[in-house]
């Protein structure tokens, strides 16, 4: 296990929003320097209050670290991070990527195509039985079903692509052995045994909490080309995940419910907000998932290879183009480039993910590719 795995780790038993540990853990060019924190020094204070501090330095230290690393060699729980070739590039696109991904189950299909079932939890009949009839058809056209394994609308899109032969994607916003409810764990195995995968971004032991449900959500829409929400009220945490998806410039669908149901609110306020997004057949939301698919990769096959730097924010195209004849220093990229010190670390990580750079030994980087 190398010093970034070990970090990320560490950092994924933390309660803190993973926004704050993602900034954390990228402001140090050097993780090993992280790992081996024990004074709470005018770095840290940047970034985390005292008491977060200590609480996390106590994780790493009073034997919680080495209980989750004995989890992980003794159980069927498998991790990977950005560097793995497993990751999936959609994480990339997220404003913070997670740092790791634990997972039982198939990894890959995380690549594949994909639409997220989402919904309230406390749902009707009616929500129950459309959304088990939509994930069902939706999943025998080829594509996984993504959703929470929580209760109600969430557990009914899993068992409707299950009835059919399909797979699942379950996202998790606590550990992989914290489950919650406790009463989906055997839907979480049978996810696993018919060619799923569950997924979590959260320690294996790590209690979900109301906030973990909202960073849980984003992962949903990251990995779906779309979101389908069958059910959902006012205030239901599906509509998080729309917004998510909407971000990320994926395809929303919706389905009508009664108007004078409160559970069926949310889902009605879509279709006025996004009328284009009603559906009320299945193949009408595979035959939209299908023309953008075709669309994207024809578009892919005809259009010329387009200069990487229409792509990156001026920064990123200072330092390529600086890198662009020799392997330069970090000091010398700081001290050249005039990027703030604070900010350069998490900015020189990012384009090592992205693969545009590569760190060499004695902190110098090169452009990736350079000859």
């Amino acid at each position: 296990m190398n010093i970034k795995e070990k970090v990320y780790i560490w950092l994924s038993m933390s309660d803190l929003p993973v926004k704050k540990l993602y900034d954390f853990a990228l402001s140090y060019d050097n993780l090993e320097d992280l790992w081996n924190l024990d004074s709470y020094d005018s770095h840290a204070m940047q970034y985390l209050d005292g008491k977060e501090f200590q609480e996390l330095i106590t994780l790493r230290d009073n034997g919680a670290f080495e209980k989750t690393i004995n989890d992980l060699e003794h159980t069927k729980i498998n991790f990977i991070t950005p560097e793995s070739e497993d990751y999936p590039e959609c994480f990339l696109n997220l404003d913070v990527s997670p740092l790791i991904i634990y997972y039982v189950g198939d990894i890959k299909l995380l690549k594949t195509r994909a639409l997220a079932v989402v919904g309230s939890r406390v749902c009707t009949r009616y929500g129950a039985e459309q959304t088990q009839r939509f994930a069902a058809e939706i999943s025998k056209a080829g594509f996984s079903i993504v959703s929470g394994l929580a209760d109600g609308i969430d557990g009914n899109a899993h068992k409707g692509a299950l009835s059919a032969g399909g797979k699942c994607i379950g996202v998790l916003a606590g550990g992989l052995k914290k489950i919650f409810p406790a009463i989906n764990v055997q839907l979480a195995r049978d996810v696993v045994k018919s060619g799923g995968v569950v997924i979590s971004e959260k320690a294996p032991n790590s209690v979900a909490k109301s906030y973990t449900f909202v960073q849980r959500n984003r992962l949903i829409a990251a990995v779906s080309e779309g979101v389908l929400v069958t059910e959902a009220g006012a205030k239901s945490g599906a509509l998080h995940t729309v917004n998510f998806a909407l971000d990320l410039g994926k395809e929303i669908f919706a389905l009508p419910g009664n108007v004078n149901s409160s559970a069926s609110v949310g889902t009605n306020t879509l279709i006025k907000q996004f009328y284009s997004c009603c559906v009320t057949e299945p193949r009408e939301v595979i035959d939209v998932l299908n023309r953008n698919y075709i669309e994207k990769q024809s578009d892919i096959l005809s259009k010329p290879k387009v200069d990487i730097a229409f792509t990156l924010k001026p920064e990123e195209k200072a330092i390529l183009d600086f890198l662009d004849n020799e392997e330069k220093h970090f000091d010398e990229i700081s001290e050249n480039l005039q990027i703030d010190l604070k900010k350069l670390p998490g900015l020189l990580t990012t384009m090592e993910i992205r693969g545009l750079i590569e760190k060499l030994p004695s902190n110098f980087y090169t452009k990736k590719g350079r000859n």
